[in-house]
């Protein structure tokens, strides 16, 4: 857009009077209807199947990196050198490593964006394959011009399958969202499984922004009918994780079910509402986020335990379907709030997968190379606040905060994810100096657990650096006895192989 004069005199020829340029694409404009303006095609004609018509006035050519894009792995500038202000050490080398690799990549891939929902395309996806030759777009218009029927056999062709179309169709049950309102126990009870959540697993699972998890929650007493369905979701499945913490607790005094029962009942009613069509797929942050919730509170109270590992790696690609593996570039209107928040969710829900592939005995669902976002900051929600547009720096790993547990866990991510796929592969060898080194950077990873050991900490500060540091402690003690375990059966297999037989 031409800038106006600084002057306060302006020059206006008579007769002519000077537009502002539209903020829409072409099409858009010509049909009068709002448009998002995402590359490399917006939201409205991706849906109306007319993506590669999607054009704006002034672009020469479609660019391959624009809001919402990826690849941009360290940012760059003031802004960019602010944001990556993070702790690293020797046990973070090998993800920094990946990190600035995954960013020299010649960048084309798209995220599409509506509020805090999105959508990926990678590298192979056709559009953006067409976008990188700028001359076949102006020749498939002038075809299309000169044989119009080409639009209207498209359009007869893709109409019955249009989502759009099909969601017209589909209305939320009013049933099902006032059994959820009903389930909501007592303040007084929810009081204390919220805060047992709170201390006990969001601790270890970074899902939710507490500050902001609070304030809706007070605000849900306060009025009941107004809070949105799928915070409902949230609130209840918290409790149903937290009350398997709490056995003695008397949620209804006329009746005789226990909390196991409740949680069972919680359970299954969220999960009915997150699987309903109309939640489908799950692409924006608080329907992934109550997703995770979901695997949680089914695991802390051992309900269907044996889908654990095929929902964690459906959770993998939903998120990866909305781009949450990729770090959204420094150019990106994206607040650093929402850029950390699905760090962390990604991360978390990483991390739930290669714990459910541990337990079956099978690979991770992601590979090192599948993924270069970027680990979470060592911050308190406190200091993480969803206006803020600075870049924010961490905190040293030395002081507690509640992203502590997942920021140290996280260092070890790659060697934990190689020691998985290891065990559980069925083509590499086991090699006893392959063995040695994973074992060397799981004690590195035990070595960089600080001591915490301020005698100023008050008692609810120390208490949780006891935990965090058991917790990290047994899962990394757990990924070298599975490794040893896997090379000494290995041994024994090959020693009895090579063995002479006794006759």
């Amino acid at each position: 857009m031409n800038r106006l004069p600084t002057n306060s005199q302006r020059v206006v020829k008579p007769g002519v009077k000077k537009r502002r340029p539209p903020l829409a694409c072409i099409q858009c404009y010509q049909r009068k209807l709002k448009c998002g303006r995402e590359l490399p095609a917006c939201s409205r004609c991706s849906k109306a199947g007319i993506a590669d018509e999607c054009t704006y006035r002034g672009s020469k050519g479609r660019p391959t990196s624009v809001d919402g894009l990826f690849g941009d792995g360290s940012p760059t500038g003031a802004n960019g050198a602010a944001a990556s202000t993070r702790v690293e050490d020797s046990s973070t080398g090998t993800l920094d490593k990946h990190v600035a690799s995954a960013s020299q990549e010649v960048d084309m891939t798209h995220l599409e964006r509506q509020g805090n929902s999105t959508k990926f395309y990678g590298y192979s996806y056709p559009l953006n394959l067409y976008q990188q030759f700028t001359d076949l777009r102006p020749y498939i218009i002038k075809i299309k011009t000169q044989y119009p029927s080409i639009n209207t056999l498209r359009d007869e062709i893709y109409a019955p399958f249009n989502d759009k179309q099909l969601r017209h169709h589909i209305l939320q049950d009013d049933t099902l969202e006032n059994s959820l309102r009903e389930l909501v126990p007592i303040k007084s009870i929810m009081d204390v499984l919220v805060q047992t959540y709170i201390d006990r697993y969001e601790t270890t699972h970074r899902v939710l922004h507490i500050p902001t998890f609070i304030t809706k929650y007070n605000s849900h007493w306060a009025d009941q009918s107004s809070m949105p369905v799928c915070f409902l979701v949230q609130m209840l499945l918290v409790a149903a994780t937290a009350a398997s913490c709490h056995p003695e607790l008397c949620i209804d005094v006329f009746g005789h079910k226990t909390p196991h029962d409740y949680a069972i009942s919680w359970v299954e009613a969220s999960e009915a509402w997150l699987i309903h069509p109309m939640n489908q797929p799950a692409r924006s942050w608080d329907v992934l986020a109550s997703h995770c919730l979901l695997l949680i509170s089914k695991r802390a109270n051992f309900i269907k335990e044996g889908s654990f590992w095929t929902s964690a790696g459906t959770l993998v690609r939903c998120a990866m379907a909305a781009g949450y593996h990729r770090e959204v570039v420094s150019a990106a209107r994206m607040l650093p709030f929402t850029r950390e928040m699905r760090r962390r969710l990604w991360v978390t829900i990483v991390e739930l997968d290669l714990q459910a592939s541990l337990e079956r005995g099978m690979p991770p669902s992601v590979r090192i190379g599948d993924f270069n976002i970027k680990p979470p900051l060592n911050i308190d929600d406190e200091k993480l606040e969803e206006p803020m547009k600075d870049p924010i720096a961490g905190m040293p790993v030395t002081t507690v905060t509640n992203t502590s547990f997942q920021v140290l866990l996280c260092r070890s991510l790659f060697v934990r994810l190689r020691i998985c796929a290891l065990i559980n592969g069925s083509c590499e060898e086991v090699d006893f100096e392959k063995i040695l080194e994973l074992e060397e950077q799981l004690r590195q990873a035990l070595r960089d657990i600080p001591a915490w050991d301020n005698p100023y900490a008050d008692p609810r500060q120390r208490q949780t650096a006891t935990y965090i540091k058991t917790m990290l402690g047994i899962i990394l003690h757990q990924y070298m006895v599975l490794l040893h375990f896997h090379f000494l059966i290995g041994s024994i297999h090959e020693d009895s192989r090579l063995s002479p037989k006794t006759h």
